[in-house]
Protein backbone atom coordinates (compact mmCIF):
# COMPACT_ATOMS: atom_id res chain seq x y z
CA UNK A 1 0.00 0.00 0.00
CA UNK A 2 1.39 3.36 -1.04
CA UNK A 3 0.32 6.97 -0.61
CA UNK A 4 -0.51 7.21 -4.33
CA UNK A 5 -3.10 4.44 -3.90
CA UNK A 6 -5.27 6.67 -1.71
CA UNK A 7 -8.09 8.21 -3.76
CA UNK A 8 -8.50 11.98 -3.82
CA UNK A 9 -10.71 13.18 -0.96
CA UNK A 10 -10.58 9.85 0.90
CA UNK A 11 -11.48 10.51 4.54
CA UNK A 12 -8.52 10.05 6.91
CA UNK A 13 -8.96 9.01 10.54
CA UNK A 14 -6.54 10.04 13.27
CA UNK A 15 -8.05 7.85 16.01
CA UNK A 16 -5.44 6.10 18.14
CA UNK A 17 -5.63 2.37 18.93
CA UNK A 18 -6.84 3.35 22.42
CA UNK A 19 -9.71 5.31 20.91
CA UNK A 20 -10.65 2.75 18.26
CA UNK A 21 -9.89 -0.96 18.48
CA UNK A 22 -10.16 -1.29 14.70
CA UNK A 23 -7.68 1.47 13.81
CA UNK A 24 -4.85 -0.98 13.01
CA UNK A 25 -7.02 -2.65 10.34
CA UNK A 26 -8.72 0.45 8.93
CA UNK A 27 -7.83 2.03 5.57
CA UNK A 28 -8.81 5.48 6.86
CA UNK A 29 -6.31 5.13 9.71
CA UNK A 30 -3.63 3.86 7.30
CA UNK A 31 -4.25 6.89 5.08
CA UNK A 32 -3.75 9.24 8.03
CA UNK A 33 -0.54 7.49 9.12
CA UNK A 34 0.87 7.43 5.60
CA UNK A 35 0.21 11.15 5.24
CA UNK A 36 1.98 11.86 8.53
CA UNK A 37 5.00 9.80 7.44
CA UNK A 38 5.53 11.87 4.29
CA UNK A 39 8.53 14.20 4.23
CA UNK A 40 6.08 16.96 3.42
CA UNK A 41 2.62 15.83 4.64
CA UNK A 42 -0.49 17.25 3.01
CA UNK A 43 -1.62 20.23 5.07
CA UNK A 44 -5.33 19.74 4.46
CA UNK A 45 -7.14 16.42 4.08
CA UNK A 46 -10.71 15.24 4.51
CA UNK A 47 -10.88 13.57 7.92
CA UNK A 48 -13.17 12.02 10.51
CA UNK A 49 -13.93 14.61 13.21
CA UNK A 50 -12.52 14.36 16.71
CA UNK A 51 -16.07 14.45 18.11
CA UNK A 52 -16.95 11.33 16.17
CA UNK A 53 -13.72 9.65 17.31
CA UNK A 54 -14.74 10.42 20.93
CA UNK A 55 -18.11 8.72 20.36
CA UNK A 56 -16.33 5.64 18.95
CA UNK A 57 -13.95 5.67 21.94
CA UNK A 58 -17.04 5.69 24.19
CA UNK A 59 -18.29 2.49 22.57
CA UNK A 60 -20.27 3.54 19.50
CA UNK A 61 -19.68 1.33 16.45
CA UNK A 62 -17.72 3.11 13.72
CA UNK A 63 -19.71 3.58 10.53
CA UNK A 64 -16.60 4.83 8.73
CA UNK A 65 -14.45 1.71 9.24
CA UNK A 66 -13.01 0.35 5.99
CA UNK A 67 -11.16 -2.95 6.13
CA UNK A 68 -7.57 -3.08 4.89
CA UNK A 69 -8.05 -6.70 3.77
CA UNK A 70 -6.49 -7.38 0.39
CA UNK A 71 -9.01 -8.31 -2.28
CA UNK A 72 -8.32 -10.13 -5.54
CA UNK A 73 -8.65 -7.77 -8.49
CA UNK A 74 -8.37 -9.05 -12.06
CA UNK A 75 -6.37 -7.41 -14.82
CA UNK A 76 -7.19 -8.07 -18.47
CA UNK A 77 -9.82 -10.04 -20.37
CA UNK A 78 -8.03 -10.76 -23.63
CA UNK A 79 -9.20 -14.40 -23.80
CA UNK A 80 -12.47 -14.04 -21.88
CA UNK A 81 -14.73 -14.61 -24.90
CA UNK A 82 -12.69 -17.40 -26.50
CA UNK A 83 -14.95 -20.10 -25.01
CA UNK A 84 -18.21 -18.38 -25.95
CA UNK A 85 -20.04 -20.10 -28.83
CA UNK A 86 -20.78 -17.90 -31.84
CA UNK A 87 -24.57 -18.01 -31.27
CA UNK A 88 -24.19 -16.59 -27.73
CA UNK A 89 -21.27 -14.26 -28.38
CA UNK A 90 -23.16 -10.98 -29.00
CA UNK A 91 -25.48 -11.44 -26.02
CA UNK A 92 -22.73 -12.46 -23.59
CA UNK A 93 -20.45 -9.63 -24.74
CA UNK A 94 -23.24 -7.04 -24.33
CA UNK A 95 -24.07 -8.37 -20.85
CA UNK A 96 -20.40 -8.35 -19.80
CA UNK A 97 -20.12 -4.75 -21.04
CA UNK A 98 -23.06 -3.84 -18.79
CA UNK A 99 -21.07 -5.10 -15.77
CA UNK A 100 -19.04 -1.87 -16.04
CA UNK A 101 -20.20 1.69 -15.50
CA UNK A 102 -19.38 2.62 -19.10
CA UNK A 103 -18.38 1.03 -22.38
CA UNK A 104 -15.07 2.87 -22.19
CA UNK A 105 -14.22 1.25 -18.83
CA UNK A 106 -15.07 -2.13 -20.32
CA UNK A 107 -12.49 -1.61 -23.06
CA UNK A 108 -9.88 -0.37 -20.57
CA UNK A 109 -10.53 -3.45 -18.41
CA UNK A 110 -10.37 -5.77 -21.40
CA UNK A 111 -6.96 -4.41 -22.39
CA UNK A 112 -5.70 -4.58 -18.80
CA UNK A 113 -5.45 -0.82 -18.28
CA UNK A 114 -8.23 -0.83 -15.67
CA UNK A 115 -8.47 -3.24 -12.73
CA UNK A 116 -11.60 -5.38 -12.53
CA UNK A 117 -12.99 -5.21 -9.00
CA UNK A 118 -14.17 -8.31 -7.15
CA UNK A 119 -17.80 -7.12 -7.58
CA UNK A 120 -17.35 -6.71 -11.33
CA UNK A 121 -15.76 -10.17 -11.52
CA UNK A 122 -18.79 -11.67 -9.76
CA UNK A 123 -21.16 -9.97 -12.19
CA UNK A 124 -19.14 -11.32 -15.15
CA UNK A 125 -19.14 -14.84 -13.68
CA UNK A 126 -22.92 -14.53 -13.25
CA UNK A 127 -23.30 -13.61 -16.95
CA UNK A 128 -21.37 -16.73 -17.94
CA UNK A 129 -23.38 -18.95 -15.58
CA UNK A 130 -26.70 -17.61 -16.91
CA UNK A 131 -25.48 -18.38 -20.44
CA UNK A 132 -24.63 -21.95 -19.40
CA UNK A 133 -20.89 -21.43 -19.87
CA UNK A 134 -17.92 -22.41 -17.74
CA UNK A 135 -16.62 -19.86 -15.26
CA UNK A 136 -14.41 -17.36 -17.10
CA UNK A 137 -10.80 -16.65 -16.25
CA UNK A 138 -9.01 -13.34 -16.42
CA UNK A 139 -5.48 -12.64 -17.67
CA UNK A 140 -3.94 -12.11 -14.23
CA UNK A 141 -4.80 -11.23 -10.65
CA UNK A 142 -3.47 -8.61 -8.24
CA UNK A 143 -4.26 -8.01 -4.59
CA UNK A 144 -5.27 -4.55 -3.33
CA UNK A 145 -7.47 -3.16 -0.57
CA UNK A 146 -10.86 -1.79 -1.60
CA UNK A 147 -10.54 2.00 -1.59
CA UNK A 148 -13.88 2.46 -3.33
CA UNK A 149 -16.07 3.03 -0.28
Amino acid sequence: MQINDIPYNYAHCYATPRQCAQSNRCLRSHAARMNEELVKPKEAVLCITSGYVERVAAGEACAHFRSDALLRHARGMKTLFDVVPKVKYATVRRQVMSCFSSERLFYYAQKGNQLISPKEQLRIVSVFKRAGLAEPSFDEYEFYPDWSE
